[in-house]
């Protein structure tokens, strides 16, 4: 239970050999490929290798990945296949893969056929939104008898037009007949912005007309392209529009035929993927025009077999050794089954350094003991931990989610010891259904009953956090040869802190006073001792002592164990008390049942929500900030990763 070793892997090989040592390596899945960009700005090496990859084929790899992205896209919602929320990745053998593989082109038909059936159908979509959009234009117009082509006569103009519904129509009409006589002025419709209108006029009156309609606002509309009528052109285009949906239906009956062939879809999607994974690692590599090298870092517990296994195959030359600067080594942890689903936890937060501990191993007790004190309600953390046990049983989780399944199927393991301790079972609900007339009594206590009690405990478990936190700083100060810094920085701090709260409890009499005396006394002695001059030493000795308010702050944080704790069991008891407030009886017994589901499912999202949260918290920035930096990097093997598949 530790950060795995690591070992700095280094390939020479042929340049005939790179595709078969590669396509071993992604298969093995323990080696990370590191860049070799030191090597190019080298003087040297730039003058004998040349960076490898293809930046071409790269680019249409990533283009067809699109490409098929799009057709399954496209295609979900033709897919008829049963899926469950926490559905594994379909299993594939490598026979059975490099069978589907062979009908690439036919595949590949498929993804062009989808394509221009979704070329068609943006067409199709757009001039319908183009007819719809036409329909609302002559909407208004509709009354109207006149074609839209013709515009003029021999001796008269036809104008289409509009003014704001502000002005009056009948003035601006009284005005045209009184400057040209030979008008006419007809009200196509109107709307709470504008009055649509058409106007005939003799040619001989044109300017005395248009300088009059300018007066009222008056703008031109046009109907380029158009013949017929408005009427004819809203009927044709109401005619187009249902033929569109008609070929858009048939379009897609057609797309539905494809559905069967989204399993192979998804294997040449994972395929390309692949491949794309592969020529993107190349960008890593050097070359020559007959060789190739590379660089990796590889577990050192499998080092030797990696090594073995390619040198066997193929002519090259593969040294191992272990890491000049730790700083640059990639972090991997190896845990057992129970810290395993709490690395979730340090992932969200950092990686270790490799100069740093795995902090997973001591922080996931913790972890355990503060998320079940949160919800502690036996019934929550039985329903919890069966639900959960149930999906790691039934599906072959991976990565994140399988984590975060494993961490609540322990927190609802802590979750029913924690309510079992405190008597809460669905809350009182044995109470409320028999009327008080039975209980589940508490193995310990009830902290609804004695809040200041569970106060008391949730202090003290923070203090003893606290304190692990501290006790990892010193071992790894006397890790690095730094006994001393670990003897007055911690042991200082650990000797002041208990006098205090021996101090103040009173416990253990004139101890507690000599134990802070003397903590004080080191803390002052030694915390400036990095320094110059006896007066700012002893200064920053004394003002290190302000921070015994930050420990106390700390240590109250805690508190946040207890708010939680009462919240879930009085949400609880609230709910119980609104399912019986009409009685318990057969009568009412449906509303009860509804009320309890509802109520209490409620509960447990919310408090498992806060108690995921609320505990993370607590390791975060009341334990790591004691001895956790974090910033390693993660170590990424070059493997094989998909989407919907799993190779066998």
């Amino acid at each position: 239970m530790a950060i795995v070793k690591m070992s700095k892997l280094s390939l020479i090989g042929l340049e005939e050999n790179k595709a078969p040592i590669i396509e071993n390596l992604i298969k093995m899945g323990v080696v990370e490929i590191i860049n070799c960009e030191e090597k190019l700005a080298d003087e040297e090496w730039a003058q004998t290798v040349n960076r490898d990859g293809d930046a071409a084929t790269l680019a249409q790899l990533e283009a067809d990945i699109s490409e098929v992205k799009g057709a399954l896209d496209y295609l979900a919602k033709y897919d008829t296949r049963k899926k469950s929320l926490f559905e594994p990745k379909r299993t594939l053998d490598d026979a059975k893969y490099q069978e589907v593989l062979k009908k690439k082109d036919t595949i590949w038909d498929t993804v062009k056929k989808i394509n221009n059936f979704d070329e068609s159908l943006s067409a199709l979509r757009s001039e319908e939104n183009r007819l719809d959009n036409l329909i609302l234009t002559l909407e208004p117009w509709k009354s109207l008898t006149v074609p839209l082509d013709v515009t003029a006569t021999k001796t008269t103009e036809i104008l289409w037009g509009v003014i704001p519904s502000s002005v009056s129509v009948e003035s601006l009409k009284q005005e045209l007949s009184e400057i040209a006589p030979a008008s006419f002025l007809q009200i196509a419709s109107s709307d709470k912005d504008q009055t649509y209108l058409l106007i005939f006029y003799h040619k001989s009156f044109k300017e005395d007309v248009l300088d009059d309609l300018k007066k009222y606002g008056f703008s031109k509309v046009a109907f380029k392209d158009m013949a017929g009528t408005v009427a004819e052109n809203i009927t044709t285009s109401q005619q187009r529009i249902s033929a569109i949906k008609q070929e858009r239906l048939t379009i897609e009956k057609q797309i539905a035929t494809l559905a069967p062939e989204i399993s192979n879809l998804e294997i040449l999607f994972d395929y390309l993927e692949i491949e794309r994974d592969k020529n993107k690692v190349l960008n890593n590599l050097v070359k020559t025009n007959k060789s190739f090298m590379l660089e990796g870092w590889v577990p050192s517990e499998v080092a030797d077999k990696v090594k073995t296994s390619i040198t066997q195959k193929y002519n090259c030359i593969i040294d191992v050794n272990n890491p000049e600067n730790e700083d640059d080594m990639p972090i991997l942890v190896k845990n057992n089954s129970f810290v395993k689903p709490f690395e979730l936890i340090t992932d969200l937060y950092s990686q270790p350094t490799a100069k740093e501990i795995d902090p997973n191993p001591i922080m996931a007790p913790f972890y355990f003991v503060f998320f079940g004190l949160m919800l502690s309600d036996a019934g929550y953390g039985i329903l919890i931990s069966l639900f959960t046990g149930f999906i790691l049983w039934k599906y072959e989780l991976e990565g994140v989610i399988k984590k975060l399944m494993g961490l609540l199927f322990f927190g609802g393991i802590s979750t029913f010891i924690w309510g079992a301790l405190f008597g809460g079972w669905f809350g009182n609900v044995v109470s409320a259904v028999s009327g008080g007339t039975y209980n589940i009594s508490p193995i310990w206590f009830n902290p609804l009953d004695d809040p200041m009690r569970l106060l008391m405990w949730s202090l003290i478990f923070g203090a003893i956090h606290i304190f692990v936190g501290m006790g990892i700083k010193g071992y790894m100060l006397i890790k690095d040869g730094k006994v001393l810094d670990a003897l007055f920085d911690i042991g200082g701090w650990y000797v002041f802190l208990i006098g205090i709260v021996l101090l103040l409890s009173g416990a253990a009499g004139a101890a507690g006073k000599y134990l802070t005396i003397f903590g004080a006394a080191v803390l002052v002695l030694t915390q400036g001792r990095s320094q110059k001059g006896i007066i700012k030493k002893l200064l920053m000795g004394v003002l290190s002592l302000y921070n015994v308010t930050s420990y106390l702050s700390d240590v109250l944080s805690y508190s946040r164990l207890l708010a939680l704790g009462l919240a879930t069991g009085v949400i609880a008891t609230v709910v119980n008390t609104v399912g019986v407030l009409f009685g318990f009886n057969a009568v009412t017994l449906v509303f009860f049942v509804i009320v309890f589901v509802i109520g209490h499912i409620f509960n447990i999202l919310i408090n498992v929500l806060g108690a995921y949260v609320h505990a993370s918290r607590l390791q975060y920035v009341e334990f790591f900030s004691k001895f956790y930096n974090g910033g390693g990097k993660p170590f990424k093997p070059f493997k094989i990763n998909t989407k919907y598949i799993k190779l066998t």
